[in-house]
């Protein structure tokens, strides 16, 4: 069934618009139906489902609306029974204006808010739960809008309880990512897991997005330490914070070191080039001529570089080897990762002009025409 026109700007501006929280998640809607029992050709939904992402969990609202009185504002059914804010307290549904395309959307972020203050009362009946919150927030740089916390509840057990921690690490000058899907913002969140409110077998997972990932060349480039057995969030948030920091530096530093041998390499060779790769400047190629005999010359950097030396592949645009063009791969030369770029790329190219006429030699003893 589809939404009602009544009801279809203030649902598109939720779905385009509502991100919230923490992990700055995409608001779902789904399962929608009508509340009425006629029988309409044209959209008549005015109910439906909303899944919003928070603490590490997807919690669902349902919304109730009147195609019959559009005017007045949703009621809606939370999943938790026991969550039961005062209407008086949300301003946005006291003050419901279904001329603003944004009022459903302003209902749900208070409403969030107020779900939010929720789970951190719920661990005040738990000393250390309490003690963890609130050491984060008075004793390091998270403001409480850097976490969410969520208690699972039973009539048995508490547990497990969340806490989402988005970790204020500056990402601005890590290197560009370039895809035809939109990666989002740059952001890492650490989800600590508790499984009941004393107990020592904590699991903290981290999640980076797509960017960050991209940058710090894949999820398994990074990982976090175990929980301590007796630790505490307030030692141990900190340090995956300073693991991070000195990833994104070090990152940073071997990106540039990359762009300045590129660079230097286009300084020397310009005229020849091929092709290179402008976004990670992992790669670079040339036609090269050397008396008549020409050949490509690529140039591959590895995810290790500087501590590993480039690559180098001579191919021959004349013979064929194994029915592919002939080729031969460098990477056992003189070579020091303390040189700087421009540095490297002489000692590249004379390593080169020593070897060309060797290759031509051999590409025409083992290749074929």
């Amino acid at each position: 069934m589809q939404i009602s026109p009544h009801f279809n700007k203030i649902v598109e501006s939720l779905m385009v618009e509502g991100k919230f929280g923490v992990c700055n998640g995409i608001t779902r809607v789904n399962d929608v139906k009508s509340g009425s029992s006629t029988l309409r050709k044209s959209p008549s939904g005015d109910r439906f489902k909303i899944y919003i992402p928070y603490a590490g969990q997807t919690i669902t609202w349902e919304v109730i609306l009147d195609n019959s009185c559009p005017e007045e504002p949703p009621d809606f059914i939370f999943e938790d029974s026991d969550f039961c804010p005062n209407v008086a307290d949300i301003k946005s549904l006291v003050n419901w204006d279904i001329g603003d395309p944004h009022c459903l959307t302003k209902v749900i972020r208070e409403l969030l808010e107020h779900y939010k203050t929720f789970h951190e009362r719920l661990l005040e009946a738990h000393s250390r739960l309490q003690f963890e919150y609130s050491s984060l927030l008075d004793q390091t740089e998270l403001s409480r809008d850097l976490i969410e916390v969520y208690s699972e509840r039973t009539e048995k057990k508490i547990g497990p309880i969340n806490f989402l921690i988005k970790l204020p690490v500056d990402f601005s000058d890590i290197p560009p990512y370039l895809t035809k899907d939109n990666p989002g913002e740059n952001s890492a969140v650490l989800l600590i897991l508790f499984p009941s409110p004393d107990s020592s077998r904590v699991t903290p997972q981290l999640y980076l997005s797509p960017r960050v990932e991209h940058a710090f060349g894949g999820s398994g480039n990074l990982r976090i330490p175990a929980f301590p057995s007796g630790g505490c969030l307030l030692d141990y948030v900190p340090d995956v914070y300073k693991l991070l920091q000195n990833k994104v530096e070090k990152t940073v530093q071997i990106y540039e070191r990359r762009k300045e041998l590129i660079a230097a390499f286009l300084s020397h060779f310009g005229r020849s080039v091929l092709e290179f790769d402008a976004d990670g400047f992992f790669d670079i190629s040339f036609l090269f001529e050397w008396n008549d005999f020409f050949f490509i010359l690529y140039i591959e950097l590895a995810p290790s570089f500087p501590q590993e030396a480039p690559v180098l592949t001579f191919q021959s645009i004349y013979h064929e080897s194994k029915e592919k063009p002939y080729s031969e791969v460098h990477d056992k030369y003189p070579y020091s990762p303390r040189w700087s770029g421009p540095e490297m790329a002489t000692r590249i190219k004379t390593y080169i002009l020593d070897n060309i006429q060797a290759f031509q030699k051999q590409s025409v003893i083992s290749g074929s025409l």
